[in-house]
């Protein structure tokens, strides 16, 4: 791509985020007939443009349209970060939970979609999230996953955080002999 057709496409972006953050979110059906549920088909099936159609229609970017999984938490699942994105700039909830207490940033860690995950936090998603008593850490460092981990300290996650048993993050990468983790972990602060 040419430098100057490079600026045209990162102009057109900027437009069409600064349109998409102007929608109206409030309500579930957008000014061509389109629904939640049609946002939530859309974003299952990865059809980006289709979901930047509805967006700019005003559907709601969080409907849960007989699902507990919002757009926003598939697409982090999924991994697709460009949805994630126009989402966001929708104005998506980016720490609302499912019926089992999973957020969006939880989806994309546990998937390994480490790119979506730093979107999230830089949009403001919790860290410090846990979900049946085990921390985001704690879920990474039980995938083994150093790189996620490595961003979820830099972005302050609790390397204090204990289980009800009072296991740490610490304490799963000992016990998955994980020396890479384990030296990450007390570098980051957590007590030996």
């Amino acid at each position: 791509m040419s430098r100057g057709a490079g600026s045209r496409f990162h102009f057109v972006v900027l437009v069409v985020l600064s349109l998409l953050a102007g929608c109206s979110s409030t309500g579930e059906v957008g000014d061509t007939g389109a629904t939640g549920a049609d946002l939530l088909a859309a974003v299952a099936a990865n059809e980006d443009r289709a979901v930047l159609d509805m967006l700019s229609q005003g559907v709601d970017p969080d409907p849960r349209a007989g699902s507990s999984k919002t757009p926003l938490m598939l697409a982090a699942a999924e991994g697709n970060r460009r949805i994630v994105r126009l989402l966001l700039a929708a104005g998506a909830d980016v720490n609302s939970e499912d019926n089992s207490g999973y957020t969006p940033v939880i989806h994309a860690a546990e998937n390994g979609h480490l790119s979506v995950v730093r979107a999230l936090l830089a949009a403001g998603a919790n860290v410090n999230v846990s979900q049946d008593g085990e921390s985001l850490l704690m879920k990474v460092v039980e995938a083994g996953d150093l790189l996620t981990a490595e961003m979820l300290l830099a972005a302050g996650a609790d390397v204090h955080y204990r289980r009800t048993d009072g296991t740490t993050a610490l304490d799963i990468a000992r016990a998955r002999n994980n020396q890479d983790l384990e030296r990450l972990l007390v570098q980051a602060g957590a007590p030996r």
